[in-house]
């Protein structure tokens, strides 16, 4: 608990008020509270909610990333407070029980996703509904918090339970990447898999009219466009955006079916500028951008 004054009790907020004192509640600092009793938020980004792939961003392996997956650990049917754990085992996903998962289980769960942060979502008084389907992986998990992922840690054993889906547990991260390369995942002992360059393509270009260096990015998300993040190992990935810089992005050639939508600012804030294929887009200064391109999202239409 905190400490200090106790101002907000009974709290009943429709949805859409922009501040929690504006939602009804009992008069300020009247209640029969203690601080035993107070409340905590979870909050996840504008990501899309996961289907195969963890919300949210992703690694800097320019070339070909798309989002944040170590191919064994996945957050989905994300809702505002958390997403539902899921690892794999034989090839097969499977929830994990909520028994005993504690909040030094969820960080070892963030920080193999590449994330900061760490909650455990369990089923309060049942308003919220984790359940998942098929295995139940994983119960009684114990991290000791170095754990490259939680398959890692101390657990009963796969599939070895008497877990239901009701008691799969959710797991909340922080919405920014804790790492800004993949050599940076490496280094902390994290497990990453090499970039597979997916989807559409699309070309960049240092100068106006297609000249000067050039650089690929493929179909995904960006959030940080910098040279300084680019991941230069052989293994993991090709890296051919490294070469434009972002504050030279100048030109760029869209295919059919594409969106490319420029952002002034990291992790997709400040001003945009969004362009639908097929086109050339021959100098951005022409189309009113004035600003660095320091992160891009590139998806099909």
């Amino acid at each position: 608990g905190g400490k200090g004054m106790i101002w907000l009790s009974n709290v009943g907020c429709k949805g859409d008020e922009t501040n929690v004192e504006w939602c009804p509640h009992s008069p300020w600092g009247r209640h029969d509270c203690d601080h035993e009793m107070d409340a905590g938020v979870c909050c996840i980004g504008k990501g899309k909610p996961a289907g195969e792939k963890a919300p949210g961003p992703s690694y800097a392996c320019a070339g070909g990333e798309n989002k944040v997956d170590n191919g064994s650990t996945r957050l989905v049917g994300c809702k505002n407070a958390g997403c539902r754990l899921e690892v794999r085992h034989n090839d097969e996903w499977g929830t994990v029980c909520d028994g005993g998962f504690t909040e030094k289980n969820a960080k070892v769960v963030c920080r193999s996703l590449g994330l900061p942060g760490g909650f455990v979502v369990k089923r309060y008084g049942g308003n919220y509904n984790m359940q998942g389907f098929g295995k139940v992986w994983l119960s009684d998990v114990h991290c000791n918090g170095a754990e490259s992922w939680v398959g890692s840690c101390r657990h009963k054993g796969w599939g070895d339970n008497r877990c239901s889906h009701s008691d799969d547990v959710g797991v909340c991260c922080g919405d920014r990447p804790q790492y800004g390369s993949v050599r940076e995942m490496r280094t902390a002992g994290i497990h990453v898999p090499p970039c597979q360059p997916k989807g559409a393509s699309v070309r960049f270009f240092e100068a106006c009219n297609h000249r000067g260096r050039r650089g690929d990015l493929y179909q995904g998300e960006y959030p940080k466009l910098s040279a300084a993040s680019c991941d230069n190992d052989s293994e993991q990935c090709r890296v051919d955006s490294c070469s434009v810089p972002p504050g030279a992005l100048s030109s760029m050639s869209i295919p059919a079916g594409v969106r490319v939508t420029l952002f002034s600012q990291y992790f997709f804030g400040g001003s945009t500028r969004a362009f639908t294929g097929p086109v050339d887009v021959r100098c951005l200064v022409s189309y009113g951008w004035n600003d660095r391109a320091r992160s891009v999202k590139i998806e099909t239409v």
